[in-house]
């Protein structure tokens, strides 16, 4: 997994790219919580995963710890245009009803 990190206006955008795994999500965790952090007034932040080619159950904690960072920062958090197979695993994952999705 390759991240890349934008502000856009008020909003963190994080674009998470290829593969994700437990060794690649756990390189980016660090970078994408110093954004989080150095970026505290953020109106909110979006995961962008539309170029997502592969994921499993590291991707949901990923995302979970990026949340509950960014909760008790009073940061909403959303999911924007994930690939299929990365929306196939958060929709059965449930995560959905934790961190919207939106276009």
């Amino acid at each position: 997994m390759e991240s890349q990190v934008k502000i856009q206006g008020k909003d963190i955008v994080i674009y998470l790219d290829g593969e994700i795994d437990n060794l690649t999500a756990m390189r980016e965790r660090k970078r994408c919580d110093a954004m989080i952090e150095s970026n505290v007034q953020a109106a909110r932040i979006m995961f962008n995963m539309e170029k997502v080619d592969f994921a499993d159950s590291a991707l949901i904690a990923f995302l979970i710890g990026r949340y509950k960072k960014a909760h008790r920062l009073g940061i909403p958090v959303f999911i924007q245009r994930p690939s299929y197979n990365a929306d196939k695993l958060l929709a059965l994952s449930g995560i959905y009803t934790l961190i919207p999705k939106i276009k």
